[in-house]
């Protein structure tokens, strides 16, 4: 049993585990070949990206493979007690304007061509950094053919196809777990290196996560209004297995992969408020949990590795 506690360029490298001598996953980088924009008519044309939806058993063998490669992070699990007081669980509601406070400045509706060339579009949040957006790995890459997707386009606050700010891309990293030897959805997070700032404070990245506190998402969901504006949704953290999270009452649809989950929120708050601790990443068939992956301190050590260019090497 495992323990339980409370509370196209691709350039490999390797980072030391700062918890000790175990290597830390492989980074692969792609960089912005500069080739091809997508169109304003494109974006507003995109489908959304699937949340994608896997079986009981991929989904135990994706934990398996995560505590083979970091024995020392323990399952978490909340008590009787640990809940906050949510108001509205599982409640959708539209961001008219989120542009004039945190955290959602910061999210936006990021546009690309998946590797087939389909105009798609997914969810996004500039992290810790200035330059550093965060998504999920599925939203960058097809983790069954390897072949990175393309002409990436982040159009921050975006509101009914109007953007205050959109943001060109200068690379990308993500970890080879999350599609080596197979799919492992604990490792579907991705970090882009933006050509500009999006001049508001940034949103702090947490590894691990708080038992004590509900979670909130965001995301620009394909349902109700085909990803045309943000929304938000409260629900409640059910724990922490082999590097993947789940949080119930988020029924934030395709579209919303990468939008984050926020411990401490409060909207407009600052200093330790809207922590970002996990993303919209997938399902289980015939499930209304949503699952995302465990950010840990390799996860802070990839979101370094961009932040200080390096996948540009």
């Amino acid at each position: 049993m495992p323990k339980i506690a409370n509370a196209t360029c691709i350039a490999l490298l390797s980072l030391a585990s700062a918890t000790g001598a175990r290597a830390a996953p492989t980074i692969e980088n792609l960089k912005n070949p500069n080739i091809g924009k997508m169109s304003a008519e494109e974006m507003t044309d995109a489908e959304p990206m699937p949340l994608p939806a896997i079986t009981q058993e991929e989904h135990d063998e994706m934990k398996r493979r995560f505590r083979e490669l970091n024995p020392a992070i323990p399952d978490q699990r909340p008590l009787p007690g640990d809940r906050g007081a949510i108001a509205t669980p599982g409640i959708l509601e539209k961001i008219a304007a989120p542009d004039v406070s945190a955290p959602y400045w910061s999210a936006g509706r990021l546009s690309f061509r998946d590797d087939t060339g389909k105009a798609r579009w997914c969810s996004a949040q500039y992290v810790d950094d200035l330059k550093v957006i965060l998504t999920a790995a599925h939203c960058v890459i097809n983790h069954a053919s390897g072949v990175w997707h393309s002409d990436f386009s982040f159009a921050r606050a975006s509101v009914d196809g109007d953007s205050p700010q959109t943001i060109d891309w200068r690379c990308i990293s993500i970890f080879d777990a999350y599609h080596r030897p197979s799919v492992n959805y604990a490792y579907d997070y991705a970090f882009i290196l933006a050509r500009s700032d999006d001049e508001r404070p940034p949103l702090e990245l947490a590894s691990g996560i708080p038992a004590s506190t509900d979670l909130t998402a965001i995301g620009y969901p394909s349902t109700p209004d085909r990803g045309r504006y943000l929304y938000k949704v409260d629900g409640s953290w059910l724990g922490v297995a082999g590097g993947i999270v789940t949080m119930a009452d988020n029924p934030l649809t395709a579209g919303s992969s990468g939008g984050a989950w926020f411990a401490d929120f409060e909207a407009g708050g600052s200093g330790g408020k809207n922590r970002v601790v996990s993303l919209n990443s997938h399902r289980l068939t015939n499930d209304t949990q949503t699952l995302g992956p465990l950010f840990t301190n390799d996860t802070l050590a990839l979101k370094n590795h961009v932040r200080d260019a390096r996948c540009l090497d």
